[in-house]
């Protein structure tokens, strides 16, 4: 696969992680900015954001300071289509009048708030989206309130633009060191791509018993496929090695995931991401991916539930995927004999919810399986 392949495969599918994972991390912020603001104007019932895509021609999520998270239904997706929105986009400006309420306010908006005033969300020539001020429909606010938002607005609509571009560069990263891997090892590159893409499968699948997010699911996505991080710290003479590797050699790749777990930690400490959203699963999948259940795995040998989930789905989805591949010492195994072989290791090694939804949702993940082996052309 070339690296143009390899970026193409990245692009199409990670916008849709990233745009996902964005979306989830905007409601604490929004949060914070409704608290700010009904500090001064109680009448103000809620802060939400609609983001749009590349070509600032679409919305594609709404999310708001009461938690919600909603991709943009179709009907209301054209940028075109809402005029006042429109407006504020072209314009750089806020927009307070709504004499014909766009409909994607309207949708957003409900029965129980009323669109006060847009801002454009935009810093250094990047536009995000925009920042939506509700009030309470039974109350007018009076018109110094309104010359109030419209003098601090811009401000916390900058503040969200900044938050908006942290998690820019968190992607940005994670698409660097995806491309990063595969220039220095092609199928642990492949294997990325693969991973992501049975991750996402097998965390929507384990939604509805662990109530996981749509969110959860994209941060997986983007942060999972990281797991091998470490591996740039191994010689090329094991990393590379085209056969079986001798105990020594063994246990120096072994070394991949301490390497991984110091990076990801000097990384949250040198430019303070602790907080920053997704890094705590990107240190849980980097970590402890070579755990086993029964206390087997390494570094550590934590056992059952000590393994965090994220952990525990991407390692089902890292052996399903290293068993289905062909490697100089071992021939591909085929579907039905790698769906039998994580029933045989349910229970002990692996996470026996996570096989069970693997197994679960078998006609996806063959679809994967089936779509990046007709995607890949031969190697060169």
């Amino acid at each position: 696969m070339t690296i143009a392949h390899h970026a193409g495969l990245v692009t199409r599918t990670d916008a849709a992680l990233a745009d996902s994972f964005l979306a989830g991390t905007l409601p604490g912020r929004l949060s914070e900015l409704h608290a700010r603001i009904n500090a001064i104007l109680p009448d103000i019932v809620r802060v939400g954001a609609f983001l749009v895509d590349a070509d600032h021609a679409r919305l594609t999520y709404w999310a708001d300071s009461e938690g919600r998270v909603l991709a943009c239904p179709d009907a209301v997706t054209s940028l075109p289509g809402n005029p006042a929105l429109s407006r504020c986009g072209a314009s750089g400006t806020a927009q307070t009048t709504f004499i014909r309420i766009d409909p994607a306010l309207e949708w957003a908006a409900g029965e129980r708030t009323c669109p006060l005033i847009a801002l454009p969300v935009s810093r250094f020539r990047n536009f995000y989206g925009f920042l939506v001020i509700e009030s309470d429909p039974t109350v007018a606010l009076p018109a110094h309130d309104i010359r109030e938002l419209l003098a601090w607005g811009p401000l916390a609509a900058g503040q969200l633009a900044q938050s908006i571009e942290s998690v820019h560069t968190l992607i940005g990263t994670t698409r660097f060191a995806l491309d990063f891997t595969l220039m220095r090892d092609r199928e642990t590159g492949e294997h990325q791509l693969r991973l992501r893409d049975y991750i996402c499968v097998l965390a929507r699948e384990l939604a509805g018993a662990h109530g996981l997010s749509e969110e959860f699911v994209a941060e997986l996505g983007l942060f999972g496929p990281l797991h091998d991080i470490g591996k740039v710290g191994i010689p090329d003479a094991i990393l590379l090695k085209p056969g079986r590797f001798e105990l020594s050699e063994w246990e120096q790749m072994k070394e991949h995931v301490t390497m991984g777990r110091t990076m990801v930690e000097r990384m949250l400490d040198d430019f303070h991401l602790h907080d920053s959203p997704g890094m705590q699963t990107l240190h849980a999948v980097v970590a402890w991916h070579h755990e086993c259940l029964d206390g087997s795995g390494y570094p550590e040998g934590i056992h059952g539930d000590a393994i965090p989930l994220a952990a525990r789905i991407v390692s089902t989805a890292d052996i399903f995927d290293a068993l289905t591949c062909t490697r100089p010492y071992k021939r591909s195994w085929t579907l039905d004999e790698a769906f039998e072989q994580l029933q045989g290791l349910a229970g002990d090694k692996l996470d026996r919810e996570c096989v069970g939804a693997m197994l679960a949702a078998r006609r996806n993940i063959e679809a994967v399986w089936q779509g990046h082996a007709t995607a890949a052309p031969p190697h060169a």
